[in-house]
């Protein structure tokens, strides 16, 4: 089976990582209840504890909300009438709005396939907007949601989508599935809560879409998929948490989650990859690591233990400075880079990596087309 047919959509509206500490930071101004801290203290604070302009200079956004005064304006973000913003309920509208024409854009460039999987753990509406779209189709198009799993949520869609294409006796013969998400992370902010742990998850997240096919042709650019594998690290469930919240989707994340990846890494990898029949030796002088950043310690822990050279997280580290952490988005958004590196040979093995709730770490093995 092959990952090709990237399709990535640019949001709207973006800024830089000084631009996000000012609005965050008079975001937070304003909300505090008691205004004991001005605007410039809690600038002091995200520099401190956020990630720096060199490690995430650029975020996007579907939101305009993310920019400097004018805050009675503001749809998610109406700080002076409700410290926390908007609902849930109008973030999720708004989510549902922007999905919608996010869809339409892909499937005005694309022709519709047999199935859909939609991935996001940023929005929840039923029927999702990759519903309301599957039902301008000429055809039948099932549409299955795989939703909740945060950072790693690729790994899940593709297991569905290899599933979906293996199991033709029970499903019938398909030639691709393809996997769409949808990340909206600038909706769930809360400007009310100043904990350093808020603080440095401000720093680090954004919007992204893109769209991609699991095909059983061979593409013109793309990968050939060889092995995926997935465990839960024991003693690691309190240390990330993404839940509901009255005002959002709320985010918890221990400052160890590096180090617990870290610590956990060299033994999932050489146990997984002598399960294949590969030798660890090679993936480490060949492979280009496709790590997802869900920050700049997570790329640091996986290149320090499993000794990698600085060339083979690069691209990882490009994107997050580039883009910042979108979540499940992030990397099929690294792939896509990957497959379009004329610099990287065909034939080289691609190590994809992700984290996320459980603690949960995921792997995949592709060879560049």
């Amino acid at each position: 089976m092959y990952l090709g047919n990237f399709y990535s959509i640019l949001p709207p509206y973006s800024s830089t990582q000084e631009q996000c500490f000012r609005w965050l930071s008079e975001a937070h101004q304003i909300a505090e209840e008691e205004q004991r801290t001005t605007q410039e203290q809690f600038m002091k604070l995200f520099h401190r504890v956020g990630c720096s302009e060199e490690q995430i200079n650029r975020r996007y956004f579907f939101t305009p909300d993310l920019s400097e005064g004018d805050w009675s304006h503001k749809t998610i973000y109406p700080i002076e009438k409700s410290a926390r913003g908007a609902t849930m309920r109008e973030r999720h509208e708004f989510y549902h709005k922007a999905v919608k024409k996010v869809f339409d854009d892909i499937y005005g460039q694309r022709p519709f396939p047999d199935d859909i999987i939609h991935v996001s753990c940023t929005g929840y509406v039923s029927p999702s907007a990759a519903q309301v779209t599957a039902l301008k189709a000429n055809k039948p198009v099932t549409v299955t949601h795989s939703y909740h799993m945060g950072c790693y949520g690729a790994f899940p869609a593709l297991r569905m989508a290899s599933g979906f294409l293996s199991n033709s006796e029970v499903l019938g013969k398909k030639q691709g599935v393809d996997l769409v998400h949808t990340e909206l992370c600038s909706l769930h902010l809360n400007p009310q809560d100043h904990s350093l742990e808020q603080l440095v998850i401000q720093s680090l997240f954004a919007d992204g879409c893109i769209a991609y096919s699991m095909l059983q042709e061979k593409p013109e650019r793309g990968f050939k998929m060889i092995a995926l594998y997935e465990e839960l690290i024991p003693e690691t469930a309190d240390a990330m948490e993404w839940m509901v919240s009255d005002w959002g989707m709320k985010m918890t994340l221990s400052k160890d989650v590096p180090h617990m990846v870290g610590s956990k890494v060299l033994e999932f990898v050489s146990r997984w990859l002598e399960k294949r029949g590969v030798d660890l030796e090679y993936i480490r002088k060949n492979a280009v690591f496709a790590v997802h950043p869900g920050g700049p310690k997570i790329i640091d822990e996986v290149k320090e233990k499993l000794n990698l050279r600085n060339e083979q997280v690069q691209a990882s580290r490009d994107l997050l400075r580039d883009r910042g952490n979108m979540s499940s988005a992030t990397l099929p958004h690294l792939w896509q880079r990957l497959a379009d590196d004329d610099n990287i040979p065909s034939g080289t093995p691609i190590i994809s990596l992700a984290f996320g709730p459980g603690l949960t770490i995921c792997a995949g093995y592709m060879e560049k087309i």
